[in-house]
């Protein structure tokens, strides 16, 4: 299976605004198939600062969901609602527990 771990900082005044959108497209991800958990977090220390884990069947779906064109849109806000670049971490995963295993 395939993970990503994203960090994200948003603007002071896009707090809100940014937690709309990341809600959204675990919305969007709710309905692919390939996708087994689209998880967003908010940092209990930092209200600004948010985690989304994300796990996928393989990397060929988790490219499928960016390329939904939804995504995309959503994807672009993020520019005028974080302080910097999201962080972005690609896994593969070596052991679950709590998650259907891929066929």
């Amino acid at each position: 299976m395939f993970a990503v771990l994203v960090e994200l900082n948003a603007k002071p005044l896009a707090v809100a605004e940014l937690a709309d959108v990341l809600s959204g497209l675990a919305d969007i991800a709710r309905d692919e198939a390939d996708n087994l958990i689209y998880a967003v977090h908010r940092q209990q220390a930092n209200e600004q600062a948010f985690v989304l884990y994300e796990l996928y069947r393989d990397c060929a779906a988790w490219q499928a969901h960016l390329a939904i064109d939804a995504v995309q849109r959503a994807l672009q806000q993020f520019e005028n609602l974080l302080t910097a670049a999201p962080r972005i971490v690609h896994c593969d995963s070596v052991a679950l527990a709590g998650v259907e295993q891929a066929g």
